[in-house]
């Protein structure tokens, strides 16, 4: 008869018939699982019955999958936080553009992966797998993450423009807040005031504040999204509201 000592020190090993068995219900794998119900479907099971739990059948390549599928997940997560700080920065839309196109095989992979009732993971967690590839996919089409920073940074850009305005200049770099322009000058023959983000000596994404009362023009070229007259030679332009644009000088 083993003593009391022994007794406390055993480890607890109540998962370890269910080490390679899965639910019958979905399938999924409920190694560690230490309740009587399946986390993904809530099906119940008995440990000590492999009758109420199915065998994995290619386990090794069922490995291989949960542990691709765990890669792409955190690999979307850190990629979707660089991608959201580079463009709330000013990064250039059209290597933010290529990243995420470059990257939709590999999230069309993931999705279907993510869909398999395979991974010993929560539904939360398999939620968050979905949704950074989305977050990430929605970053060219509505260019969110910059306007949210220029929404924090709009008060402190007024008041240059206004000192613009008034005849003030301002030589080199400029910050405000989390961004460095590289200069701030106004549009050629015009009190338009634009911020320069980055590209080179003129060309490049501007924050453009219009004078009160500016009317922009109607766009018949609403397929790139540009407004006549609020910017030199621009090639799109993004209405940021209260008379402040986003574009992209040729």
């Amino acid at each position: 008869m083993p003593s009391a000592d022994t007794a406390i020190d055993a480890p607890d090993d109540r998962t370890a018939p269910l080490r390679d068995r899965c639910c019958t219900g979905c399938g999924h794998l409920l190694r560690g699982v230490r309740n009587r119900a399946c986390p993904e479907c809530g099906r119940a099971f008995d440990p000590e019955d492999p009758d109420t739990t199915g065998e994995i059948r290619n386990l090794g390549l069922r490995r291989g999958l949960i542990g691709t599928c765990r890669f792409l997940h955190h690999a979307f997560i850190a990629l979707a936080a660089g991608i959201v700080l580079y463009a709330g920065l000013g990064g250039h839309w059209i290597l933010i553009a290529m990243i995420v196109v470059g990257s939709l095989p590999v999230m069309l992979l993931q999705f279907g992966l993510l869909a398999l009732p395979i991974q010993p993971i929560s539904a939360r967690r398999r939620l968050a797998g979905f949704l950074a590839p989305l977050l990430l996919l929605s970053i060219p089409f509505t260019d969110w993450p910059i306007r949210l920073n220029f929404m924090l940074h709009r008060s402190g850009l007024q008041a240059i423009a206004d000192r613009v305005t008034s005849g003030e200049t301002f030589e080199g770099a400029l910050r405000v807040g989390a961004f460095r322009f590289r200069q701030v000058r106004t549009a050629y023959r015009t009190d338009h005031v634009g911020f320069q983000i980055n590209g080179g000596d003129h060309g490049g994404m501007y924050f453009v504040a219009t004078p009160a009362g500016f009317v922009a023009p109607a766009s018949r070229d609403r397929a790139i999204r540009n407004v006549p007259r609020v910017w030199d030679n621009t090639n799109w332009t993004v209405d940021l509201g209260g008379g402040w644009y986003l574009v992209d000088q040729d």
